[in-house]
């Protein structure tokens, strides 16, 4: 069965009735004009579905101009002028999150935005302002928030180096959506240490990495999967989990995805798993012991431990996967700070870097048009001016279904609030151009209300008797 993922961006294009035009895979684009780009760090970047890019970071100017830790771009790399933020964030923005509605979470260590008081988590408008409906002015967070991650149902997980949120809440929580704490969400002691990645399986569990040891007093070396009422997940077992460092504050986990077949990767500073050597990157199965068949072999080598870390892996929707950090090879061969790699682990050739980022990459992520954006500490990219952050050109194909396409329907598309769909009795889920699944429905008959959905590009995915199913969706 083909998944989410096998539905290639190329193949959004073909619907649209568009071509890319030809680059090699991994060259710079240049026609992104950045000017001086970011001045300070990269860290966050969102491809927002109309094509503008959110970027949260370290810095306090782009291209010359005040921008005091988040920004955003226009489609050409230009500073998009109608995103009003003010005077900024007082502190750094190390994550941001895209809701379906437009909105712009926002997590670091500041705490004002604009002149008022926000304590490490906000909600911007979608022209820029602060959304004063979010509700974590009064009490807000005391450290750092690293990740913000979205259920489906809308409610917001955090994680970081905080201890409190209008009560003990170690390094992670869950709020409501105006911003409350969800004390349906009970993690009792919570972890004992920072946690840096969280992501979200289909079922509802929650899988959470970081530098901690402990989870509710139990030992969880550095990652952990959650039940969806924040209890531990006994069926993952990770036995002695990740160790590596001497430093427990620089061993951990750093990056988490999840593949559709439930697979999943997982990227820090460790230099093993389970008393295996696993050099900073490895593939677990679902019930958490190593997958074998992922070709890591010697993995990723730096020159220290500030280049060892693999920062963000992300998944294109053909399966290769991207991987961004501070290391100077893989498996052996040349990489430095950026690589591709085919489903199984092994280098993907046809990727070409060059000589890559001369410093780190913190953050990547996919337009709509598969193009990479990245951003982190980096000036230059293959001997070229990159300021803190650059588009590379690339390309993702895969098949496009178990059943012809032309025996499914879906009418009208373009879409406002309601589409109808000729194959009936279906399950369906949507997901947006990252991947990340925003709705989903059982049983459908004919008509779909996806009203609740911001504009922008979705791929619908619909399982039948007669087999699986992909369409894209374009909402208005």
């Amino acid at each position: 069965m083909k998944t989410i993922l096998q539905l290639s961006i190329a193949f959004f294009l073909f619907l649209a009735g568009g071509k890319a035009q030809a680059q090699t895979d991994g060259t710079l684009d240049t026609s992104f004009n950045t000017g001086t780009g970011i001045f300070g760090s990269g860290l966050s970047i969102i491809s927002q579905p109309d094509g503008k890019i959110i970027i949260g970071g370290g810095f306090t100017e782009y291209n010359g101009q005040p921008q005091n830790y988040i920004t955003r771009l226009n489609t050409n790399g230009t500073l998009d002028t109608s995103f009003n933020i003010g005077t900024g964030f007082s502190s750094v923005v190390w994550t941001t999150a895209l809701q379906t509605d437009g909105k712009i979470l926002t997590g670091g260590n500041f705490t004002s935005y604009n002149g008022q008081t926000q304590k490490k988590i906000g909600r911007l408008n979608t022209d820029g302002t602060l959304d004063t409906s979010f509700n974590t002015i009064v009490a807000g967070f005391t450290g750092d928030v690293f990740v913000i991650t979205l259920q489906l149902d809308g409610k917001i997980l955090a994680g970081g180096g905080f201890t409190e949120n209008s009560g003990p809440k170690n390094h992670i929580v869950r709020l409501n959506t105006d911003g409350s704490v969800d004390d349906s969400f009970e993690i009792e002691e919570g972890f004992n240490n920072v946690v840096f990645a969280i992501d979200l399986q289909p079922d509802g569990k929650i899988l959470v990495g970081g530098a901690f040891t402990e989870y509710n007093g139990q030992s969880q070396n550095h990652i952990a999967r959650l039940n969806a009422d924040g209890s531990l997940d006994t069926t993952f077992n990770i036995d002695t989990g990740f160790a590596g460092t001497t430093d427990s504050n620089h061993t951990g986990v750093y990056s988490i995805a999840l593949q559709p077949d439930g697979k999943i990767l997982v990227g820090g500073t460790f230099t093993e798993y389970n008393g295996q050597s696993q050099n900073h990157l490895v593939r677990l199965n679902v019930d958490g012991s190593i997958d074998t068949s992922f070709n890591n072999e010697t993995g990723f080598v730096g020159t220290s431990i500030h280049t060892k870390i693999v920062e963000k892996i992300i998944l294109q929707p053909d399966g290769k996967i991207l991987v961004g950090g501070w290391f100077t090879s893989y498996n052996g061969q040349n990489q430095k700070n950026i690589i591709r790699l085919n489903t199984d682990g092994s280098i993907d050739t046809s990727f070409s870097i060059g000589t890559g980022f001369n410093a780190s990459v913190r953050t990547i992520a996919l337009q709509s048009d598969g193009k990479i954006l990245a951003a982190g500490d980096f000036w230059e990219y293959n001997g070229q001016s990159a300021p803190r952050i650059a588009r590379l050109h690339n390309t993702v194909t895969a098949s496009i279904g178990d059943f012809e396409q032309s025996n499914v329907s879906i009418y009208p598309n373009p879409v406002s609030n309601e589409f109808m769909i000729s194959v009936p009795s279906s399950n369906i889920e949507i997901f947006d151009i990252m991947g990340k699944k925003v709705f989903e429905q059982k049983n459908v008959n004919s008509s779909v209300d996806v009203s609740h959905l911001s504009k922008g590009l979705y791929i619908l995915k619909g399982q039948t008797e007669r087999g699986v199913f992909t369409a894209k969706i374009v909402k208005q």
